[in-house]
């Protein structure tokens, strides 16, 4: 295959040497990459180039590859001896190359035909490889035979670092320890433990005074049989150690009357100084804390209910008597699982009875009780009911539209006026039209509407004269 010119570019079929392929010759240089970023890495150097170059914006459809070349030299030239890799994705890549020391890189561009680039790239660095810090050796991989004669010393090892596990038995000996080598600092604490010693070479004059200390002493090591009688004087407690407090069989408080602190197996109360109670009680059916009156007959209290694993929480006022009925009720406050309810309810079965107001997810309701009216909110509607629906001011509503114009018209010929633009909600809509006349049957002889719609309507007046007449109109929305 030749190109314009009469140049060899490409021969496809039976090849010299008696294969048959497509082989691209004398194709043109391909264009110079550009620098590559060099990164340190353990044992050497990473070059990765990032797929462009300084004079083209995409690679050659004869792309080949990228060769990578290092060298410790600055402005180094590119030549066989220096090539270390290739990077074959035109779209880039990265190339580890082993290193000791600091290198210069530089990459060339080679096409299908073998060509390189007319110039390499410009040239990155130099740099070194990473240091090898401790936590880049693999744990293990350093063995005793990897260890030069004499290479671990006594300053290379870390304080700690020979533990008892890493000393063969019986690799210290007595004529290995130098004299007084073994000091009390070098005996970690708890090694010499009483299967340690011999039986009674720990006497009392081996004792430092004072080293027996209570945080020397196991717990439970000295019980009543190893306590002399009347060892424990009221001048071994410590001061204020039990002062002001009271312990009552299984009722700890802190003082036998008045403003005090109880707690028992069962619960735990304050107690004023005007005897109101505050408490609480987790062992109830529905655990609670309460907040009593003064005399003690009246409780406000905060419970949680529900399953083992629901959470509800009611906030409970005291009782009160209804001077209607005669019945005891109480407001409460409910956060239930997924719903919330304020309500006026009975002390004796917790049933609503009066006002109430009931939230949950896609609802809301509130009754004024019994012969009282209601409001519903639910799937897109609002439902009020009552025995009377009043409204204080100006009744709007979006389905509802009013309004007057006026009609000039043509004598004994109904004639139309037409109103756009209203976005009056509602699937269906219909119209009431009235005219303002004195005259009705007499000049003025009919009205009527055509066209009615969300946006408008039509109205048509006959009259026996041309008087200009107003009309009053309306237009509503239904479902």
């Amino acid at each position: 295959m030749y190109d314009e010119n009469g140049s060899l570019r490409a021969i496809i079929g039976q090849q010299a040497d008696g294969t048959s392929g497509v082989v691209h010759v004398n194709g043109p240089p391909p264009p110079t990459p550009t620098a590559p970023t060099l990164t340190s890495i353990l044992g050497g150097v990473a070059a990765t180039w990032d797929g462009t170059f300084t004079d083209v914006d995409a690679a050659p459809l004869d792309f080949a590859r990228i060769e990578v070349h290092a060298s410790p030299e600055a402005a180094f030239e590119p030549t066989q001896d220096t090539q270390v890799g290739t990077i074959e994705s035109p779209r880039g890549g990265t190339f580890p190359i082993p290193a000791e020391t600091p290198v210069h890189v530089r990459l060339l561009a080679r096409n299908l035909s073998g060509t390189a680039s007319n110039r390499p790239s410009a040239e990155a660095g130099p740099v070194g490889p990473a240091v090898v810090v401790a936590q880049d050796v693999i744990d293990g991989i350093i063995t005793e035979t990897k260890l030069a004669q004499q290479a671990v010393t006594q300053a290379k090892i870390a304080m700690g670092a020979v533990t008892e596990d890493k000393v063969a038995a019986g690799a210290i000996t007595t004529d290995k320890l130098t004299a007084l080598s073994v000091t009390a600092e070098k005996i970690a604490a708890l090694a010499v433990t009483a299967d340690k010693l011999a039986a009674l070479s720990v006497t009392a004059d081996k004792l430092d005074v004072n080293s027996v200390t209570a945080s020397k002493i196991q717990a439970g090591a000295i019980d009543a049989a190893h306590i002399k009688a009347g060892a424990i004087t009221a001048e071994k407690l410590d001061a204020n150690a039990i002062n002001g407090k009271t312990i009552t069989g299984a009722t700890i408080q802190t003082a036998s009357d008045g403003p005090r602190l109880v707690l028992s197996a069962s619960r735990l109360r304050a107690i004023g100084t005007n005897g109101s109670n505050i408490g609480m009680e987790p062992n109830a059916a529905y655990p609670y804390i309460y907040w009593s009156s003064v005399d003690g007959t009246n409780q406000a209290f905060v419970n949680v209910s529900g399953s083992a694993s629901d959470a509800n929480i009611g906030i409970n006022s005291g009782s009160f008597t209804d001077a209607d009925d005669g019945a005891n009720y109480r407001w409460r406050t409910f956060f239930g699982n997924d719903f919330f309810t304020a309500e006026r309810i009975t002390v004796k079965d917790a049933q609503p009875v009066g006002g109430r107001l009931f939230l949950n997810k896609n609802s809301a309701y509130l009754h004024s009780g019994p012969g009282g009216g209601s409001l519903s909110l639910a799937d897109k509607t609002a439902t009020v009911s009552a025995p009377t629906i009043r409204a204080a001011g100006v009744l709007k509503a979006d389905n509802i539209a009013i309004g007057t114009t006026t009609i000039t018209p043509v004598p004994n010929k109904p004639t139309s006026v037409t109103l756009t633009g209203g976005l009056i909600k509602g699937a269906n809509h219909r119209a009431f039209v009235t005219p303002v006349t004195s005259v009705p049957g007499d000049q003025v002889l009919g009205i009527g509407v055509t066209g009615v719609s969300a946006s408008g309507l039509t109205i048509w007046l006959h009259r026996t004269n041309s008087t200009k007449t107003s009309v009053n109109w309306m237009i509503m929305g239904e479902d």
